[in-house]
């Protein structure tokens, strides 16, 4: 009964939805090509399937799969023998998987939750086990992958304040939908309290940490800083660079960075958009503003290597933010200012350089509250305390140096989730496997 009521609401929204889903598939790049995947058609060929050696790992977009990376590497030192392929929700994470994850055999795209999609699906892949980054639930998918005693495991699992109380109030069902995961591997401790809550088994949650530590170590390699050095000079003066910003948040950078210009006329900013489909609206919009810009894709590009003279660089491409970094004295993290929970604070901690964010950080709710305690960012609240942070930071060089370190403190101490991460993995797989 909870399937079918499930399956029953997925179906009416889908159908209440098929107008803007179409219009979305044939307007916007990120959805063209997609659908046949997404309905189990078209799946990769693996040479490992009917020996069920394959390992499906799913993240749902750029910032999963990038944590992915560490988990793609112990996998293939555990199950040399075993192909490992990766789904994900986003095409930008369809790229970052084929551009830094070597170890991956193969990817596609998540099918639609709906079973029989799933059962296709899992019939044709075939996985020894099945492991989700983050907290996706696909009630379906993994009732499919449970009739065939393929384990699920749930890893760097969280659970929002939202996302939480969401749960909650359907614990009866939740609890169904729960019982095939035979590892909920949490962030912290909260995040397994809160699965509990929700109705995931006691003894099936254990907190692992943060993988994101565990990535923000790997900084870029000195053979992709000197790439990055080819095709962009460092440049004269100071750097601020804008991470991940979502709408709204762009016009609020782009007002700060002209306020900043007065008082640091040499200064440069990097404007790095979450999604980089949106380059094209935020060039207008700096044009609008009456700045020369410079974009990425066109560094990238330029076989030649191009000087830094624009005061804008606009990064419309995936996989040259860690790189960038490496330019910048101060960061402001975006998703923060407006209610989405905030992005990746510890790359740029991870380079000492001290974050700035706003009050939205529940996405990294440890994590920030750790860098502020230990005083190595700083949490704005609007444009003016974000200019008065950044022009601080810009000022004062040794109060900038010292926040950056303990940011980057912050991150060393809190590494060791991947091993751990593995561990409980590895003890699943003995347990539920015959």
């Amino acid at each position: 009964m909870h399937y079918f009521l499930y399956t029953f609401l997925l179906i009416t929204l889908i159908l209440a939805a098929l107008p803007i889903l179409l219009w979305k598939y044939f307007s916007t790049a990120k959805y063209k090509g997609t659908i046949r995947q997404r309905f189990g058609f078209d799946l990769p060929t693996l040479p490992n399937k009917n020996n069920s050696k394959t390992i499906w790992l799913h993240a749902v977009s750029v910032g999963e799969t990038l944590g992915a990376k560490g988990v793609v590497e112990k996998l293939k030192q555990q199950f040399p023998n075993h192909d490992i392929v990766l789904s994900t929700v986003t095409k930008t994470g369809q790229q970052v998987a084929k551009d830094k994850l070597s170890g991956v055999a193969a990817t596609f795209y998540l099918p639609i939750d709906l079973p029989w999609v799933v059962n296709r699906v899992v019939a044709e892949i075939q996985p020894r086990f099945f492991v989700v980054m983050e907290t996706e639930l696909w009630p379906n998918l993994f009732h499919a992958l449970e009739k065939k005693n393929i384990p699920v495991i749930t890893i760097n699992g969280r659970l929002s304040p939202s996302s939480f109380k969401n749960y909650a109030r359907f614990s009866f069902f939740m609890k169904k939908f729960l019982n095939p995961v035979k590892l909920f591997a949490m962030q912290s401790a909260m995040d397994a309290q809160r699965m509990a809550t929700i109705g995931g088994d006691s003894k099936k949650i254990v907190n692992t940490g943060n993988l994101k530590f565990d990535q923000a170590v790997k900084t870029a390699s000195p053979e992709e800083m000197e790439l990055l050095a080819q095709k962009l000079p460092h440049p004269k003066g100071q750097v601020w660079i804008a991470a991940s910003t979502h709408p709204s948040e762009e016009e609020i950078v782009l007002a700060v960075f002209a306020r900043l210009l007065k008082k640091f006329p040499t200064l440069k900013l990097i404007l790095v958009p979450r999604h980089p489909e949106r380059g094209n609206k935020i060039a207008e919009m700096i044009k609008k503003s009456n700045w020369s810009y410079t974009t990425i894709a066109e560094i990238d590009d330029n076989k030649e290597g191009k000087d830094w003279l624009n005061p804008i660089l606009l990064v419309d491409k995936v996989g040259w933010l860690t790189r960038l970094y490496g330019y910048a004295k101060v960061a402001y993290i975006g998703g923060s200012l407006i209610p989405h929970g905030g992005q990746n604070m510890l790359e740029a901690a991870a380079w000492s350089i001290p974050p700035v964010f706003g009050p939205s950080t529940y996405n990294f709710q440890e994590a920030s509250r750790q860098i502020i305690e230990a005083d190595g960012g700083v949490m704005i609240t609007d444009t003016n305390t974000l200019y008065s942070a950044i022009a601080d930071l810009l000022q004062n060089e040794e109060k900038c140096k010292k926040m950056g370190k303990n940011a980057q403190q912050v991150v060393e101490e809190n590494t060791g989730a991947l091993d751990r991460t593995m561990n409980a993995i590895i003890n699943t797989i003995n347990k539920e496997s015959p």
